[in-house]
């Protein structure tokens, strides 16, 4: 009885043992990819589309400027951006067009879009920098999250009404400015 109880004691302790030493292999192997890959930084852009792709005062942010500004950080591996119901197509073909994924989702879900999708790429990709479009405060947590994890929180926007908060919480700041821009490219 004693010699079955050691037995299985044994093989319990090899169990956790090895899913232990999975987690630490799996780590260490992440940990190697990124300090062995290439010299620049790779790069999530997740945009709040509402409040940072609209007209104000018959001006708008350039995408080619979000992705020329973002590049200074390193190479841009994903770009999505969250768009409301009501989008026009011309906005969700500019932005397929410039590299972005546009997303349509129902309103008032934008940010716990823009949260799930920075926690995937925090998990399950390999990004060290973080790009938050917005200038809404309700995106503070966001940035929080993305420091907590280890990565690079930065925030994009534009004044006027870029959240205080969100730049004192931010590890960078990209300030674009407003163009009279005809068409969104």
């Amino acid at each position: 009885m004693d010699d079955k109880t050691n037995e299985r004691d044994t093989e319990e302790v090899e169990v956790s043992s090895h899913s232990f030493l999975d987690i630490i292999q799996r780590r260490l192997s992440g940990y190697m990819k990124k300090l062995f890959r290439h010299s620049k930084k790779e790069v999530g852009i997740i945009i709040d589309g509402p409040n940072l792709l609209r007209k104000i005062n018959g001006k708008r942010v350039s995408l080619k400027e979000i992705r020329r500004q973002a590049e200074k950080l390193g190479r841009i591996s994903v770009a999505v951006a969250f768009l409301s119901p009501d989008a026009p197509a011309s906005l969700i073909k500019a932005l397929s067009n410039s590299g972005f994924e546009p997303r349509v989702v129902p309103i008032g879900d934008i940010h716990v879009a823009m949260a799930v999708e920075t926690m995937r790429l925090l998990k399950e990709e390999a990004i060290d920098v973080i790009i938050i479009g917005s200038r809404d405060s309700r995106c503070l947590p966001i940035l929080q999250k993305i420091k907590s994890e280890g990565a690079i929180a930065a925030v994009m926007g534009f004044e006027p009404g870029f959240s205080v908060s969100l730049k004192n919480a931010a590890d960078e700041i990209i300030e674009l400015k407003l163009k009279e821009v005809k068409n969104l490219d």
